[in-house]
């Protein structure tokens, strides 16, 4: 878990993890990249009352998103990650023991996700939609992940160390999730669980939509150009960042859309969903 300013949420979110009926013991790792509001002081006291079960990573200054979800994933250290936000919430008290479940029953698998709530926060008149549009499970490969992140970032559980350390080029990114499954799907496929177990704010101060468009937009091709470079040696999957990096740019070109890479909050990831 990352968290930055979100006296708001955190308590909600911890709550939810801590609240897994799961036949196996976890872990609750929170990256705290210190806050400016009282959001320290409430996951500290979570630690202190629950010694053994939460660990605080601190920062002494703050390093920003990328770098904290990076420090955070690199403290995990147990078999399964699992990741969420420190404004998201799980909804679904057996989240994690369904996942280990099918993990564990199927070593084929890198990872596995789910669908989740979609909620906007601070306006009651817009309704909640569903991250994922799939009818039916199914599994996610590289080739599935090149038009963007198409799994809620609330919902993802890696097989831990599938690789060792992330490349150079990770750290100039301004987005983690999505190269980092696209890094893990090198090895296998995630099976996507048809089930919502989760819900995803959205709101003003989330770290996405904080940034403007025009900037998102330039940070996604900037990851496409990375990523295609970094991914050399393998040509089918530089072939299908190469496919993802056209059809990015041609949909910003084209007048009346509003792309993003989290279209968490955009209905343009819903059509590309619907593309796969």
């Amino acid at each position: 878990m990352i968290t930055y300013n979100q006296e708001k949420y955190i308590d909600q979110a911890v709550q939810s993890v801590l609240s897994q009926k799961t036949s196996f013991d976890f872990e609750i790792v929170i990256g705290e990249d210190l806050s400016t509001d009282r959001t320290r002081e409430i996951v500290l006291g979570y630690e202190a009352r629950y010694p053994g079960k939460i660990r605080v990573i601190r920062s002494e200054k703050n390093v920003g998103a990328q770098s904290n979800a990076i420090r955070t994933y690199q403290a995990c250290k147990q078999k399964y990650v699992a990741l969420l936000e420190g404004d998201d919430y799980w909804t679904d008290p057996y989240k994690l023991q369904v996942q280990v479940d099918f993990l564990e029953a199927h070593p084929e698998y890198v990872g596995c996700f789910h669908n989740a709530e979609e909620r906007y926060e601070e306006d009651p008149t817009k309704s909640s939609f569903l991250y994922c549009n799939y009818p039916s499970a199914r599994p996610i490969s590289f080739s599935d992940l090149r038009l963007g992140n198409v799994m809620p970032t609330c919902s993802i559980m890696y097989r831990n160390n599938l690789f060792s350390g992330f490349p150079e080029w990770f750290y100039k990114l301004k987005m983690a999730d999505w190269p980092m499954h696209l890094l893990n799907t090198r090895y296998g496929d995630f099976w996507y669980i048809p089930k919502v177990m989760a819900v995803h704010r959205l709101h003003s101060k989330g770290i996405w939509m904080l940034q403007d468009q025009e900037k998102n937009n330039k940070y996604v091709i900037d990851a496409y150009d990375a990523m295609i470079e970094g991914f050399k040696g393998n040509d089918e999957h530089v072939g299908h960042l190469i496919n993802g990096r056209m059809n990015f740019v041609e949909s910003i070109q084209q007048p009346n859309r509003k792309p993003s890479l989290k279209a968490r909050s955009k209905q343009l990831m819903i059509r590309l969903i619907q593309k796969l």
